[in-house]
């Protein structure tokens, strides 16, 4: 059978793979069915490694999205229950990753339970929020940003004393804020350099990109569509995609905090990463200049603390 119509899967995630059968290949042209739908391997098999390399098939991609959704969840709880904030981040950002590769197919629909995960946890763990957006990973992603945008902007919530539901839906628009990026190219994405006015032009589309996928494709709200869509906008209009002074609580926030993130988490080779002082007084010169929000920048810092 054609072998682009199967996906290897992770060895470290194949217990998760309970309702998509798994397959493998005994020669270079056929694959065979090694688990059926509705049974799992068992543990000692997959600690010792007792099985081939296994594959999906790509009809299944979604469903197995979703059954690594459900297992990545589950982790996170216990993680949170034994205090384990780097199990957490890596299962969060694991997830989030997965989650990103079908952000069309209503996949994203998922990640609030994630999300209420998180604010449960924090109540018996609060110093494991704090943790994640300090732990540092080798690979800088989209899937990391929008982890420690999300875990920045819980803090946010928790120092301000917002109500449940609000702290929900702003810790959902920071996860999700960059889910537009999903369709900008890898090449511009990634780009070891400054980028050129064109792929500036291109990259600029995400957020516009990233509300469609968001308002229309999974149908989680024109609220949380919000962050996606503004969090680049500035008051002073200087902003994009549209270079508007009308900007929404959330995509003022969002600013703040998403500039933040990158600021001290992102080294490239044009821009070093900045120490969280020197950050908060770059932002701050540009609260001065009318660009954000002084009352939650101010309000932001504290949340720091």
């Amino acid at each position: 059978m054609d072998q682009q119509n199967y996906i290897q899967v992770r060895n470290s995630k194949i217990n998760y793979y309970k309702q998509v059968p798994l397959f493998y290949q005994p020669g270079t042209d056929s694959y065979v069915l090694y688990k059926p739908a509705g049974t799992s391997l068992t543990e000692m098999r997959i600690s010792q490694q007792r099985h081939p390399l296994l594959y999906i098939q790509e009809e299944d991609r979604i469903v197995a999205i979703k059954e690594l959704q459900t297992g990545f969840n589950n982790q996170i709880d216990q993680s949170i229950t034994t205090g384990n904030a780097v199990s957490v981040k890596t299962s969060l950002c694991e997830l989030v990753e997965e989650t990103l590769n079908e952000p069309r197919s209503g996949t994203l629909k998922a990640l609030p339970e994630t999300v209420d995960s998180l604010i449960t946890g924090y109540s018996q763990h609060p110093e494991i929020l704090k943790s994640i957006a300090l732990i540092s990973f080798k690979d800088y992603t989209t899937a990391i940003h929008s982890v420690n945008v999300m875990a920045l902007t819980l803090g946010f919530c928790f120092y301000s004393n917002f109500k449940m539901e609000k702290t929900r839906r702003l810790g959902l628009n920071a996860l999700l804020h960059d889910v537009g990026k999903t369709e900008i190219p890898t090449t511009i994405l990634k780009a070891p350099r400054k980028l050129t006015d064109h792929e500036f032009r291109i990259m600029k589309t995400h957020p516009t990109i990233g509300n469609v996928i968001i308002r229309e494709k999974n149908k989680l709200g024109g609220d949380i569509a919000l962050g996606a869509l503004e969090h680049h906008e500035k008051l002073d209009g200087s902003g994009y995609p549209k270079g508007t002074r009308n900007i929404s609580y959330v995509g003022q926030m969002l600013g703040i905090i998403d500039c933040y993130e990158a600021l001290t988490n992102e080294d490239r080779p044009y821009r070093r990463a900045r120490e969280p002082l020197e950050a908060l007084k770059f932002l701050k010169d540009d609260v001065q200049t009318g660009k954000f929000n002084r009352g939650i920048f101010e309000k932001f810092c504290y949340s720091l603390i």
